[in-house]
């Protein structure tokens, strides 16, 4: 079995992802940079992805990270291959058992990413270790799923919590002796402290800092379904979603039923704890839901592990397949031969020095060809610190003699709760800020939000600590500087509703800035828990234009939001944030006319 688990994932490997400009491989470079550089995690740097976060990803960014991610993806791949095979070869034996278990990784490897793959071995050892009936093998289980949830949770902070969670389920629901069951969580706890703080100092990480990485990983978890909920695209996905969860749900579940009472009942919460974070994660972010679909097909095929009637569990996965086939998510797959060609390509990437060198230099290349700077404004950042803002971070990492100084929350959209823009809002107002930012204007702001209150209180920083240095397209290069803003000054608190406009007080040659405060109803607060809240918006009035309406970030609410700048900021074109004479919130789950808020105005002198 194990051969074949090794030959499925051989038959199944990806190749080396192509580097190029964009949102999610730029927080990859990012993550590849900070583990190379020893950047600490916690006071300088976080995002909800952790110090391996790039494990998850073949990117040939450094030869130390891509090995990492290398051994990863291998161990995690095999482990699944090899729980998928054990699963079906009892039902049709081992070679058909491999062939449906290379389909099956086939099928969803090009949607999903490794730190997905970590859940659903997860599930499958949970499972594993319910039914087992062998104290050493409990023990075994319990060690191994331990260290994954301890790597996983340094990979991608949810999927260590979920893994956490399913193995103190299974611990709890297995059939043992009190003590046989203590002896199984002390080795668990053994491994995960033993793989965490092996894998921490190995990341240059200081123990000192754990506290702090823990109480921002809490933020960027909590805030994260409120901030980065977006509509689903396409929108009948969901109903696409509910057979496929039933097919998973119910195979499962016919496996279970001839269990004991203790295994039974733990079993149903492994299925409804594992399936309600799959949820989470694939239909809080509109562009995540085909990772539900790639995940209940496996799911599907791992309930073989469970044991149900060899009928139903057919009908099962013949229906997954026939929903994932038929739903618009099928991706394409790479020929056996394709993948077995870039399995030992990589290794000999990897082995020889050189090798790597060249195709490292090659994804350099490809992304200064795609994002290209002038030279001038290369001379005015190199021997400087730098930040980029509000991504694009592979642009740093592109050029080798960039000296990369970002703000601790890694690309701006994911400070999306007061702790966290404020803690970027303080690094910029320090000793430690980058002495130059370069500033790429989009045309619109991270999922439909306002580009100058995206994070809004370090966005307010930056212009008191930054003035302009140079333009070039769609770059700016900021220039650090001595403060040049006085304190903040009321100038008018108002009472409103949500849906109701608000005049933006004018204070001539001040920054107007505003802070929120209101409260959502707990219908809204119950659904943030479940899946996701209702969307809440702002809508801004510049002079007498149309009207702009924007997502609204409301675990950032009381920062002060920039509403209006002086000429004295300097910053011009589309770059200058153009002066807001109105404003109103809507949405949230309240209608138009309730939900009462305030909203309290301040002015801030800046100078020139």
């Amino acid at each position: 079995m194990a051969a074949a688990a090794g030959a499925v994932t051989v038959l199944d490997w990806p190749a080396w992802v192509t580097v190029k400009p964009g949102l999610d491989v730029s927080w990859q470079a990012g993550t590849a940079d900070a583990f190379v550089h020893g950047m600490q995690w916690g006071p300088a740097l976080d995002f909800t992805y952790g110090p391996y976060g790039f494990a998850t990803f073949l990117e040939p960014f450094y030869r130390s990270t891509s090995l990492i991610a290398f051994l990863y993806v291998l161990v995690v791949t095999w482990c699944l291959a090899a729980l998928l095979v054990l699963s079906l070869r009892k039902y049709w034996g081992l070679g058909p058992a491999a062939v449906a278990a290379w389909g099956a990784i086939a099928f969803v490897r090009e949607p999903l990413h490794v730190a997905d793959f970590a859940s659903l071995v997860a599930l499958g050892l949970a499972m594993l270790l319910l039914r087992s009936h062998e104290q050493s093998l409990r023990e075994v289980l319990a060690v191994v799923l331990g260290a994954l949830a301890s790597f996983a949770f340094l990979v991608k902070l949810n999927t260590g919590l979920v893994i956490v969670a399913l193995l103190v389920v299974a611990l709890a629901g297995t059939s043992c002796s009190g003590r046989e069951r203590l002896a199984a969580c002390g080795g668990a706890a053994s491994a995960m402290i033993v793989m965490f703080v092996a894998a921490w100092a190995a990341a240059g990480q200081s123990f000192a800092n754990i506290a702090s990485f823990a109480h921002e990983s809490v933020s960027l978890v909590l805030g994260y379904s409120t901030a980065m909920g977006s509509r689903l695209v396409p929108p009948d996905a969901k109903w696409w979603a509910i057979p496929i969860g039933a097919a998973a749900a119910v195979s499962l579940a016919a496996g279970i039923r001839g269990w004991q009472r203790r295994q039974r009942a733990a079993g149903t919460l492994l299925v409804m704890v594992w399936g309600w974070a799959v949820v989470k994660e694939g239909f809080v972010s509109g562009n995540h839901w085909p990772l539900f679909f790639g995940l209940a097909l496996v799911a599907t095929v791992l309930a073989g592990l469970a044991s149900p009637p060899k009928l139903l569990y057919t009908a099962g996965m013949v229906l997954a397949v026939c929903i994932f086939l038929d739903a618009p998510s099928l991706p394409s797959i790479s020929s056996p031969l394709s993948s077995t060609k870039a399995f030992f390509t990589e290794i000999g990437d990897l082995a020889v020095p050189g090798d790597f060198s060249r195709v490292q230099a090659n994804a350099r290349a490809r992304t200064v060809a795609e994002e290209p700077l002038a030279a001038r404004t290369l001379s005015l950042l190199r021997g400087h610190t730098i930040a980029i803002e509000p991504w694009e971070d592979l642009v740093a990492w592109a050029d080798p003699a960039a000296q990369w100084d970002p703000e601790p929350v890694v690309q701006s959209y994911s400070a999306y709760t007061t702790g966290l823009d404020r803690l970027d809002a303080r690094f910029i107002g320090s000793k430690k800020a980058p002495q130059r930012i370069l500033v790429r204007r989009f045309p619109k702001g991270f999922d439909d939000r306002d580009f100058f209150m995206d994070p809004p209180a370090t966005t307010e920083a930056v212009f008191c600590h930054y003035s302009q240095l140079a333009l070039q397209g769609p770059w700016q290069v900021l220039q650090r500087g001595p403060d040049r803003c006085g304190a903040p000054v009321e100038l008018e608190q108002v009472h409103a509703d949500f849906g109701e406009p608000v005049k933006v007080p004018v204070a001539r040659g001040d920054m107007v800035v505003a802070s929120f405060r209101f409260s959502l109803p707990l219908v809204s607060k119950l659904v943030d828990v479940l899946l996701k809240p209702p969307f809440t918006y702002l809508t801004t009035w510049v002079n007498r234009g149309t009207p702009a309406t924007y997502r609204f970030v409301t675990g950032t609410a009381p920062d002060f939001h920039v509403l209006a700048t002086p000429a004295a900021l300097g910053y011009t074109g589309r770059f200058a944030p153009p002066s807001v004479r109105q404003v109103e919130l809507s949405g949230g789950g309240w209608p138009t006319g309730k939900g009462s808020l305030t909203i309290v105005f301040w002015g801030v002198p800046i100078k020139s």
